[in-house]
């Protein structure tokens, strides 16, 4: 686990940072940037890091997700109690599938999540895997795997940025960043 490995992105190409709250279940210990979905039970969690992409069964038949605004994880305050999370606080996340949401991260994997793999202009328009990559660990990042409708949650590839933040397509420089949309998670159809 490690902190703002996926966050919100805000360029000429969109990106908002609306915030919603949810419950979420005991024990958890996800930070800023890391996953977070709806399950069965009506509370949140994260995915679990275990190398494997982020997937629809893992929402236990929701499809409502985001990334963690804040949580739990190493040891956190809960800022409205003073006192560290416990089972069903409110925390806060900015929800996934929003039309014009952008993110950003540079974990960039690989096929396999095994290591890190400098972004490409030829990435842009692509759909791949959202994955814990445990190499190193990488944390939460975009795996170079074709992701499943149905199946994946679903990360589209919008733009590579530089170590500046600034776009490879004009400056010519070496991608670091991948900024990308993550689609509305639909279930597939029965």
């Amino acid at each position: 686990m490690a902190a703002r490995d996926i966050m919100p992105w805000k360029s000429p190409l969109g990106g908002t940072t609306e915030v919603r709250y949810g419950e979420f279940t005991a024990n958890e210990v996800f930070e800023i940037g890391e996953p977070v979905s709806l399950i069965d039970a009506g509370t949140w969690t994260e995915p679990t890091d275990d190398a494997a992409q982020w997937t629809l069964a893992q929402m236990g038949g929701n499809v409502a997700a985001g990334i963690a605004a804040w949580g739990p994880g190493a040891g956190n305050i809960n800022p409205a109690t003073g006192v560290a999370y416990a089972t069903g606080d409110w925390f806060p996340y900015w929800p996934v599938g929003e039309p014009g949401q952008l993110w950003i991260t540079k974990n960039c994997m690989a096929a396999g999540g095994g290591s890190l793999v400098a972004p490409v202009l030829a990435d842009i328009g692509d759909e791949y895997q959202i994955v814990y990559g445990t190499t190193a660990p990488i944390g939460w990042g975009i795996e170079q795997t074709v992701a499943l409708t149905g199946v994946d949650v679903i990360a589209e590839i919008v733009d590579v940025l530089d170590s500046k933040k600034s776009p490879i397509r004009v400056t010519g420089n070496a991608g670091i960043y991948w900024v990308f949309e993550i689609k509305k998670p639909t279930l597939a159809k029965l």
